[in-house]
């Protein structure tokens, strides 16, 4: 049996964004956003079926439509990631952060680290969109704590750290 992928030391289940690609980069170079305070993420593929039933068979058929892929993540906000630095000239995720990238309708794209950011490490990549940002605050929880979907244009790719 292989080893599980175990993201307790804190340094794993990294999610690196940018408006170039080729600049997710989940080791935090090339201008990346790493996107701090992660409190969780899911990765979402979900195959499509088209069922149908003809009147010659006792059982319905099924085929396969594209799939609908979607990460989902929950974390603490914090000023810079939420709002931007307003500087980064070459990362307008960074620069906008993730409220102006939603609003703008930035295409982005994204690389999630399974295991970290050392080389070899498994990677998911892809593009798409930021929405589902629902900020909150109360007394029981008195830190902004924000949803964040990404809408999947397109397939995942798994690929390794360089």
């Amino acid at each position: 049996m292989a080893d599980v992928i175990n993201v307790s030391a804190g340094s794993q289940a990294l999610l690196a964004l940018s408006n170039v690609a080729g600049l997710s980069d989940v080791s935090g170079g090339s201008n990346a956003m790493l996107v701090p305070q992660l409190t969780d993420i899911t990765v979402n593929n979900s195959t499509g079926v088209y069922r149908f039933k003809t009147l010659d068979n006792t059982a319905e058929s099924a085929v396969t439509t594209p799939a609908t892929n979607q990460i989902t993540t929950n974390l603490i906000v914090d000023e810079t990631t939420f709002f931007g630095d307003g500087a980064n000239t070459i990362n307008s995720v960074v620069a906008d952060g993730l409220f102006g990238a939603s609003k703008n309708k930035t295409e982005i794209y994204f690389s999630i680290g399974f295991e970290g950011a050392d080389t070899g490490d498994e990677l998911l990549t892809g593009k798409g969109f930021i929405s589902g940002l629902a900020p909150t605050v109360n007394m029981d929880a008195p830190v902004w704590t924000t949803p964040v979907t990404i809408e999947v244009s397109g397939d995942l790719t798994n690929a390794q750290q360089a």
